[in-house]
């Protein structure tokens, strides 16, 4: 039977308590396993049912234990009662309040992190990590199937974390649709087991391996390096083609769209071979503990305390020493020795738990961190910080602090309340406390700050030397972390300047009216800025700026007079500006380099950008090489309160000229007027000019492989060779031949290459005569003009060792060389074979370096598909054509390729042209091997 008031079987106030308390013990009881997916259980009617009361009676008792602080009510519909301390420690926080006005409210109190989307899981994810995470989002974004990605980073740095919340991101973006499926492969597994790799890479029979299970999803790889060679082949294999075949399967061939990431912990050029490593577009470097900054560790320690009170469902605290020891602890291992420390401390607290609570004291910490604390008697082991009510200080709330007294000190001045003068130096002081929190409170380290920091250093030389001025390197540290924290439009600082725009553009225009020679100077740094680093120096910044300017520099002086050189041309501006600083010794002309076919109102759109920010000129000499320039004024309606003066045909001698008219302070028409009667031109003829000696290097795959040719001469010599060693396309010194315009700027000594482009009287020598050493004595020829004895025997052993066969194969081609080797060899032996034709061992090599390339260009798809008289070459040779197709089929299956006939001939042609000279007993191929 039910209690209801006034008759209930009990008797007296202890009845009255025993029932409360039955309540409030029930509701302790159903809150212990705190989920938000049964709910029900949590109202007043059901809690009345399973207690067998009445429900105004329960709700009495409830809404008693509310008040006590004993209990939470959600006055939501229905409403809900939840023990407090159960929940409080389930999801470990600390409620400030009792009743909530709706069930959300409630929820994101009690939800710390759940509503949290893929990379904003992250502690970090707007600090150390953001460069990280913008190159993930990039991989996942980049259609149709992201790009392969590989994370490089120490042990424990949260690589395979990283790679999840990849996964994750896709879906939230839906570039990966919400069935696709993720599968993470430790690699270490199977280094000792390649088959088994094979059979769960890509299936076995008609059986789904990674590939198809993850199509349309994502494979991680974990410790990629622990792969074996021929396992990481297989994954190459797939990357080149996107296809696949089962092992045991047959010839029937797969697709995937699986987007591929890899993860490892040594340095990619080791942890992969070359051209694996070349397939992998993304390399995400991810920071060690030790490179995060202060906030970051903090927030992951709270997190990870926060997360082990949950699972052991108790209340955790640790003394204020032992949680700074595991702060400042250089954890070798990173994040996972921290959770690894974290856990063995809450292990040893759990034994001495006290009422569901518990607390890490110093002497629960690991020994090798005990042996490494400091004596300090200021941080008492006594005092414990409650993980539940705890609030992370956020430096850069501290940092805003010191923003919003800067925007005080502009109120005490527009109020009256102070001067100009007291402004400034109230603005200074602020500004140094916030730099001073940058230096040492916030540790902003990256690759991309480093980057900013490099061109900042720049800017600031330059703009120093311009006018004479001192801008620390300590500024240019500081401006690099207030740019990178410009940029993230999350960042709290990012979110107070919106707010504040206004009056911190007031203040700025305040500081640019009183303070013009600094503020020319910050108009052109926040100018070189946009230029070269595309970031726009937002307003909060150019007043930081600008205070630094005056700060660092009592008496600036900036001339009256400004020059810009513009010119045609690459560099053509620049090269004259540079040269013309320097002899002056200070740096007077800026220039602009503009393109030849640019239309005359983009130029002066470009220059009027470029002279606005010579705020503090009254003059600006305008030096024009020709043409249109000449008549630009006419385009610039837009400039105000400046003369500009215009002088034709610049050179370095006009502009010097023109300089030290400026360094003088001599008027402008006084400067044109001297600079024009001082510069007439002058002419003199000299005949016979000495050509530099070279060397050209071609190859039938374009000027990479020329390149790579050229490396591995270069490489093997240690002494300075006075010759020019220039990579040139084959099949324009083919077209061209010795009119080429190369023949007339070099000397050219020899051409060294795979095919002979016949340029008459220039060496020609093959690269398969360098490997077989049949071409030895020519080179030794040509180098012995330039090398002393020992520095030719160096430079000979060198090549013995650089050009072997393995060596030049695996510099030229992207593949793997010794499988592609391997092909090519059985391709070669078969094809001698079938036509009974007996080789020369450079004509073999010459086949094997040309074969090798040929296989490359069918797999990146750039083969030769023109052949002069083509169809008479079918119908001429068909046997060969067949003979070749049969030889290289294990090529084409291998690689997936057909051989087009086109590069048959060129094989043909070959072999003929180096044969004929050189026969071994019979011709070389006989027209339609008639004799068969």
């Amino acid at each position: 039977m039910k209690h209801v008031p006034g008759k209930s079987p009990r008797t007296g106030e202890m009845s009255m308590l025993s029932t409360k308390e039955e309540v409030y013990g029930y509701l302790e009881k159903i809150s212990r396993n705190f989920s938000t997916k049964e709910l029900k259980q949590f109202t007043a009617n059901d809690i009345s049912e399973n207690l067998n009361i009445s429900r105004n009676l329960a709700s009495q008792y409830l809404n008693e234990l509310v008040k006590e602080t004993r209990a939470i009510k959600v006055n939501s519909r229905p409403v809900y009662f939840f023990h407090k301390r159960n929940v409080e420690r389930s999801a470990q926080v600390t409620f400030d309040t009792c009743i909530f006005s709706g069930l959300d409210e409630f929820l994101i109190k009690s939800r710390s992190g759940e509503s949290k989307r893929d990379f904003q899981k992250a502690v970090g994810h707007y600090l150390s990590l953001s460069p990280c995470i913008e190159q993930c989002k990039a991989a996942v974004q980049y259609p149709p199937n992201g790009l392969p990605t590989l994370l490089y980073g120490a042990n424990g740095t949260g690589k395979s974390f990283l790679s999840g919340l990849m996964f994750e991101y896709g879906k939230n973006e839906k570039v990966i649709k919400a069935d696709r499926h993720y599968i993470a492969v430790d690699c270490a597994e199977y280094a000792q087991n390649t088959e088994g790799f094979a059979r769960n890479l890509l299936g076995e029979g008609d059986g789904k391996g990674w590939l198809s299970r993850a199509d349309g999803g994502m494979i991680f790889f974990d410790e990629i390096d622990r792969l074996p060679a021929a396992g990481q082949e297989l994954i190459f294999s797939y990357l080149v083609s996107g296809q696949y075949r089962t092992v045991g399967g047959g010839d029937e061939i797969y697709e995937s769209g699986a987007r591929l990431v890899f993860a490892t912990s040594r340095p990619p050029g080791e942890a992969l071979f070359k051209a694996f490593a070349r397939r992998i577009p993304i390399v995400i470097q991810v920071p060690s503990l030790n490179e995060r900054t202060i906030d970051e560790k903090e927030e992951m320690l709270v997190a990870f305390l926060r997360r082990e009170g949950q699972r052991m469902g108790v209340d955790v605290s640790i003394s204020k020493r032992a949680f700074h020891c595991m702060l400042e602890y250089p954890f070798e291992n990173n994040i996972d020795e921290l959770l690894f420390c974290i856990t063995s401390c809450c292990a040893g607290a759990y034994l001495e738990r006290d009422a569901g609570q518990i607390a890490i004291r110093t002497y629960h910490l690991p020994d090798y961190m005990m042996s490494s604390l400091r004596f300090g008697a200021e941080e008492e082991d006594d005092r414990l910080i409650r993980m539940s009510s705890y609030n992370r200080d956020n430096s850069f709330e501290q940092a805003i602090q010191y923003f919003q007294m800067i925007l005080d000190e502009y109120q005490d001045f527009k109020s009256g309340d102070q001067g100009f003068e007291g402004m400034l130096k109230g603005c200074q002081q602020h500004l140094k406390n916030y730099y001073d929190y940058l230096i040492y409170g916030q540790k902003l380290v990256n690759n991309k700050i480093a980057s900013y920091e490099q061109m900042i250093n720049q800017i600031f030389e330059t703009v120093g030397e311009t006018y004479g001025i001192n801008l620390s390197k300590k500024y240019s540290y500081l401006l690099a972390r207030c740019l990178y924290i410009q940029l993230r439009a999350d960042h709290i600082v990012s979110k107070w300047v919106k707010t504040n725009g206004d009056e911190i553009g007031a203040l700025f225009g305040v500081m640019k009216q009183e303070l013009a020679k600094e503020a020319a100077i910050t108009a052109q740094i926040a100018g070189l800025v946009k230029q070269n680093l595309d970031v726009e120096v937002n307003s909060l910044n150019q007043l930081f700026l600008l205070l630094n300017v005056k700060s660092q520099n009592e008496h600036i002086t900036v001339a009256s007079t400004a020059g810009v050189i513009l010119s045609h041309g690459y560099s053509t501006a620049t090269s004259i500006a540079d040269a013309a600083n320097q002899i002056i010794g200070k740096k007077v002309f800026e220039a602009i380099d503009m393109p030849l076919d640019v239309q005359s109102r983009d130029i002066a759109g470009i220059l009027e950008k470029h002279i606005e920010r010579y705020i503090t000129c009254r003059d600006i000499v305008l030096m024009v090489d020709m043409g249109s320039l000449e008549q630009i004024h006419q385009e610039m309606r837009n400039l105000a309160n400046v003369n500009i003066g215009i002088i034709n045909n610049i050179s370095t001698a006009l502009a010097v000229d023109i300089g030290l008219g400026i360094c003088g302070n001599m008027d402008m028409e006084e400067i044109l007027k001297r600079a024009s009667e001082n510069n007439i031109c002058t002419y003199r003829i000299i005949n016979n000019v000495r050509k530099e000696d070279a060397i050209i290097f071609s190859g039938e795959n374009g000027i990479d492989t020329a390149e790579k040719i050229k490396e591995l001469i270069l490489q093997s010599s240690d002494a300075c060779i006075p010759l020019r060693f220039i990579a040139y396309d084959y099949y324009r010194l083919v077209k061209n031949g010795s009119r080429d315009e190369i023949f007339a700027r070099y000397r050219v000594k020899c051409i060294i290459g795979l095919f002979n482009p016949e340029i008459e009287g220039v060496p020609f020598i093959a690269l398969e005569d360098i490997i077989s050493m049949d071409g030895a004595e020519q080179l030794k020829r040509i180098f012995s003009a330039y090398l002393d004895e020992k520095q030719l025997e160096v430079f000979n052993q060198n090549m013995l060792k650089n050009f072997t066969l393995q060596n030049v194969v695996e510099s030229i081609t992207i593949l793997n060389p010794a499988k592609l080797l391997d092909e090519v060899e059985h391709s070669v032996t078969r094809l001698s074979r079938i036509t009974g034709q007996k080789l020369e061992g450079r004509i073999i090599i010459g086949l094997y370096v040309h074969l090798c390339c040929l296989v490359e260009r069918l797999v990146t798809k750039t083969s030769i598909e023109n052949y002069q008289d083509l169809e008479g070459f079918q119908k001429k040779h068909g046997d060969f054509i067949g003979w070749v197709q049969e030889c290289f089929q294990d090529i084409s299956n291998h690689y997936k390729v057909d051989l087009p006939v086109s590069e048959i001939a060129y094989i043909y042609d070959y072999i003929h042209l180096n044969s004929k000279n050189k026969m071994t007993g019979r011709p070389a191929f006989d027209q339609d091997r008639e004799d068969e």
